[in-house]
């Protein structure tokens, strides 16, 4: 893979004499030195009046050598502060090291200086400072944010779009229809997720540090809990797909009913077991189970 410390190099550099860029701040593990490994991306803020152009101009990424492949997530247009996020372009490297560029107009840091966000306050570094946009920004604490635990519609939310699933997964595997099994597990799988975060950020002992899409899910889990999401993945077959809804459902279950009882909710309870007797009616009428 690319050096990371070169190509952060050849960024500041570039970005030195480019007058659509007034501030270049890193962010991320590399910028926190905290959990870093070979294969650590760089995320990378590119601040500045002349942001749009940027997003509009696909060469200048491939200054810093060769692309082999890049996402642009997002359109030049400036966001609201509580809404979407601004542009970024995501890149691989020839030799395989990803950079996340963020492409911000001043007003990123601005708003900023008022008060950090998630992301800034776990860490940042500012290499680069053309006329004082970054000076006014606070000191990251490093903290971890505080988990936001579910409103009584969330949690509901979650519970009827998982048992929905589940109850379809079994007809797919009845029939030998695969992909589409795997299709509607995969949306199981994300409210699973998110009955998983709620666990960790409603723990009576206080919130682990819970990481987006499942990072780090090892460390922020209890340890048999973790094994037992060993259990919810399949292989292409219809035989192992019918262990893993069963593991999947055992493991939802379980867990949102301890969601519910720290939350105060009403237990789900009921609609778990109707859909697992479904599910089991169904896996006794066919020859796949």
């Amino acid at each position: 893979m690319e050096d990371p410390n070169e190509l952060l190099a050849s960024i500041v550099t570039w970005a030195r004499t480019d007058p659509r860029v007034d501030a270049v701040v890193q962010t991320g593990s590399r910028a926190r030195g905290t959990r870093v490994d070979e294969f650590s991306d760089l995320d990378i803020e590119l601040i500045g009046s002349g942001w749009r152009d940027l997003v509009d101009d696909q060469r200048w990424s491939a200054e810093f050598g060769r692309e082999l492949v890049s996402i642009d997530t997002s359109s030049a247009e400036e966001p609201d502060h509580s809404g979407p996020e601004w542009a970024t372009r995501l890149v691989v490297y020839a030799a395989g090291r990803k950079v996340d560029y963020t492409l911000a107009g001043p007003d990123r840091l601005h708003h900023l200086s008022s008060g950090l966000d998630d992301l800034y306050q776990r860490g940042y570094l500012v290499h680069l400072d053309k006329n004082g946009i970054a000076s006014n920004l606070p000191e990251p604490t490093g903290a971890a944010p505080v988990p936001a635990r579910p409103s009584h519609d969330e949690f509901d939310n979650a519970i009827r779009e998982f048992w929905f699933e589940a109850s379809q997964v079994p007809i797919y595997l009845a029939r030998g229809d695969l992909w589409v099994a795997k299709f509607r597990d995969n949306t199981m799988k994300e409210f699973l997720l998110e009955m998983l975060q709620w666990y960790a950020a409603t723990e009576p002992a206080g919130a682990p540090d819970i990481w987006h899409i499942g990072h780090r899910m090892d460390q922020w889990l209890p340890a048999g809990l973790w094994r037992e999401l060993h259990e919810v993945y399949g292989h292409f077959v219809a035989e192992d797909g019918w262990r893993a809804l069963r593991a999947s459902a055992r493991v939802f279950g379980w867990v949102s009913e301890e969601v519910a009882r720290r939350c105060g909710f009403p237990s789900p309870s009921t609609l778990a077991a109707g859909v697992t007797e479904h599910l089991e009616r169904i896996a006794g009428h066919g020859v796949t189970n």
